[in-house]
């Protein structure tokens, strides 16, 4: 049985426009989790513990409601559960889980549990949350196959040279093309700067 969710203690409304309704998370995991998911090209749409599930764990009935539902594009439905790296989660709450996995797997639901260190890899966080200020940023197709020719088929080319090319006026369309995944581009290694590569990817 599905309910609704109960009231939540936020600690931050990530602005998203994939988000139904607004996105309030209660920890610092969750609002890059929810960061993350705006990212995903593969995901259209997710809501923010949008239902609380009814468990039996060890023969006794328990709730639980998992910090996120997203939908893919291709039609498919599942949760997300983020977590601290260094907090593993307590016995009780591990069976907790392990019993939402095995309910919303059987009833054709995907659901994972997305650690603080698979999102935090290196620098990608902050160039992520860069980035995002300009996912909304408008940008003309002259300018986007300006930059992809510049870029062209070779190893990459410095992130400091496309910024030269598009000018100061056009910064927040290369960006916007980055966030996009237009071009592909390293997030891990440094923070976004003039010696960070981009290159073009497969069409």
């Amino acid at each position: 049985m599905v309910t609704n969710a109960g009231r939540l203690r936020v600690l931050e409304v990530v602005a998203s426009a994939k988000a139904l309704g607004i996105a309030p998370t209660e920890s610092s995991v969750e609002a890059d989790g929810l960061v993350d998911l705006e990212y995903d090209k593969g995901i259209m749409s997710f809501q923010v513990q949008p239902v609380t599930l009814e468990l039996v764990v060890d023969g006794v009935a328990r709730k639980y409601t998992p910090d996120v539902r997203y939908v893919r594009h291709s039609g498919v439905i599942g949760f997300r559960e983020f977590k601290h790296s260094e907090s593993p989660p307590e016995l009780d709450m591990v069976r907790k889980l392990d019993a939402a996995r095995t309910q919303l797997t059987n009833s054709g639901y995907e659901f994972d549990i997305v650690e603080s260190d698979q999102l935090r890899r290196g620098f990608r966080m902050d160039n992520l949350r860069t980035l995002k200020r300009y996912s909304a940023w408008a940008r003309s197709q002259a300018l986007r196959e300006r930059v992809l020719a510049a870029v062209g088929d070779g190893e990459g080319t410095g992130l400091g040279e496309l910024r030269e090319r598009v000018g100061t006026a056009d910064l927040g369309s290369l960006y916007r093309m980055l966030w996009d995944q237009e071009l592909g581009v390293d997030l891990e290694s440094a923070r976004l700067c003039d010696a960070t590569p981009v290159w073009r990817l497969p069409s």
